[in-house]
């Protein structure tokens, strides 16, 4: 029991055991959160408002648009609390964020705000493990990506999954689109062929949540990650990437979008086509900007200052990746290495921080092991490499 001592409502709502209880479906579980609180009453004000919490969601099914999903998220990141009323608000804030990208414990519903005719589900499942590539499923049966890089596949009706080599029957209980999620955690990549025939590359540490076949009126998917969207051309029904700092809107176009929760920025890069940008302004509830990019154009976002801009770029330097190469064009070297470190899944430090900004350009080859790509680097600039008895990488000056 000592964990628990020091958890949160948060905490509490991300503990299975906790979960189970507030379900009343293990005795056992009913047995030991009973015996805790009778030890524990120092903690009844914070387990008081997760059990306020989980009921909330778990009986009024309110009505979020997915630009709401992620407004919810950036309260629960940028806002400090002290007051209970506040920290409920928050608290709510923080278990839709918590269900839909981390645990995966309950159950909620998106509704377009438009037409209310797109609905999609999340269902009931085991917390996830976001070290393993998979594919969530309606039902919440989680199926393995075994290959380093996985190719997925949807029929027409978003029924049948080909995943590699495999045939999987996606079984439905109606009619009404169901929300499938691709898991790929660093080290992966991954395809991914919609219902539509649009194509999604996902690189690696990725999550992308979309519904299994689209409605007539709109085509919409959640992007956590950096991908590669080569979408099908329906004049009629946008494509829309919601991300948390901005949403991307296309006919059908090549394109490319980077929006890691952990990166400074989100940037959008166009290859072909035409695309329209919808940033969020001051944590995305002060209005929003809208921009338009034409091809070799790349929109980028500050997401800490809110400074947005729109470059001439070489589309090649920004989307070779998928090709399993990194074109390099005056690139800080600490930018370079972070890249590495998500596609080989290995941390590399770099011991003295003004090394990060000598400049890289070239080609880096991402099929080579690690330690052949740090060769190259240490060619192109001054520096020494290593490898820690961890497994880590470190780069440091030359001696």
């Amino acid at each position: 029991m000592n964990k628990y001592k020091l958890y949160s409502s948060t905490d509490f709502l991300n503990d299975d055991s906790f979960i189970q209880w507030l379900l009343k479906s293990d005795s056992d579980a009913e047995l030991y959160w009973d015996t805790f609180i009778e030890e524990h009453p120092e903690k009844k004000e914070e387990i008081d408002e997760a059990v306020e919490i989980f009921d909330h969601f778990r009986f009024s099914h309110e009505e979020l648009s997915l630009d709401e999903v992620f407004s919810i998220w950036n309260n629960v990141k940028h806002q400090s609390v002290n007051k209970r009323t506040s920290l409920l608000t928050i608290l709510k804030y923080a278990a839709v964020f918590l269900l839909v990208f981390t645990t995966g414990a309950l159950s909620y519903y998106f509704y377009n705000e438009a037409d209310k005719e797109t609905e999609f589900t999340i269902a009931e499942t085991e917390p996830l493990n976001f070290d393993e590539a998979q594919i969530i499923l309606s039902d919440g049966k989680s199926i393995p990506l075994n290959s380093k890089d996985s190719e997925i596949k949807y029929d027409a009706t978003g029924n049948k999954i080909i995943i590699d080599n495999d045939t999987i029957q996606q079984s439905k209980e109606t009619n009404e689109p169901v929300t499938n999620r691709v898991i790929i955690p660093y080290g992966k990549s991954s395809q991914v062929t919609l219902s539509d025939g649009t194509r999604v590359w996902l690189n690696a540490g990725s999550q992308l949540l979309y519904p299994s076949v689209f409605d007539k009126k709109q085509r919409e998917v959640l992007l956590i990650g950096e991908a590669y969207f080569e979408v099908e051309h329906n004049e009629h029904v946008p494509f829309v990437v919601r991300t948390e700092h901005a949403d991307v809107e296309v006919l059908g176009t090549s394109f490319d979008v980077l929006a890691y929760p952990d990166d400074h920025m989100f940037q959008t890069v166009l290859v072909t086509g035409s695309v329209s940008i919808e940033s969020k302004k001051s944590g995305l509830l002060s209005g929003k900007n809208k921009m338009v990019l034409v091809p070799n154009q790349m929109f980028y976002l500050d997401k800490e200052s809110g400074v947005n801009y729109i470059n001439n770029i070489e589309v090649d330097s920004y989307t070779s990746w998928k090709e399993g190469m990194f074109n390099c064009n005056k690139q800080d070297l600490s930018r370079v290495v972070r890249r590495l470190e998500r596609y080989y899944n290995k941390q590399i430090h770099i011991k003295d921080p003004l090394l990060g900004t000598y400049k890289i350009s070239g080609k880096l080859d991402l099929k080579s092991d690690i330690s052949e790509v740090l060769d190259v680097l240490q060619a192109f600039v001054p520096i020494d490499w290593g490898k820690q008895q961890n497994g880590d990488y470190f780069i440091v000056k030359p001696n």
